[in-house]
């Protein structure tokens, strides 16, 4: 009878601390970013920057596309590297993701302080292009990023 009480109690003990480690154990100290919704920020991003090419004509209106374009891509970057650091496993393939993001941003930046100082051009076709020669650049990199990571 003694060690039918024992053991029961043993088995309690273990059910008990069973229950309370188990959800602990499995929680991560920040929730994991949503990948369709890092992905559906790529392509938003990619979207808005495809839209910055065609609306090269009025850089007022390409500046705004290009803010929400580097909005978004920012927002995926961030999401990919809260998931990077603190998955069980990290993704392999996260450095080289993220130098491409890293370089997309730089380069959308420099579209968008181009395009905020376009009262300020000498020489729209120069500028023009040079914009257009970074938001093609961050597209590369964006697109690439969509269809490795994804």
């Amino acid at each position: 009878m003694m060690e039918r009480r024992s053991k029961t109690a043993m088995l309690l003990a273990l059910a008990a601390v069973a229950v309370t480690v188990s959800p602990a154990a499995t929680q991560l100290s920040k929730p994991p970013r949503d990948p369709a919704g890092i992905s559906r920020k790529l392509e938003r991003s990619a979207e808005l920057q495809r839209q910055v090419l065609e609306t090269l004509a009025n850089p007022g209106q390409a500046e705004r596309i290009a803010a929400n374009a580097w909005t978004q891509l920012k927002s995926a970057h961030d999401d990919m590297y809260v998931n990077n650091k603190y998955a069980q496993f990290p993704d392999p393939l996260y450095a080289g993701s993220d130098q491409r993001l890293t370089q997309a941003l730089a380069s959308l930046q420099i579209a968008l302080d181009t395009l905020r100082a376009h009262g300020q051009w000498t020489d729209s076709a120069h500028e023009v292009e040079r914009v257009r020669s970074n938001v093609q650049k961050a597209l590369r990199l964006t697109n690439i990023v969509a269809q490795t990571s994804f």
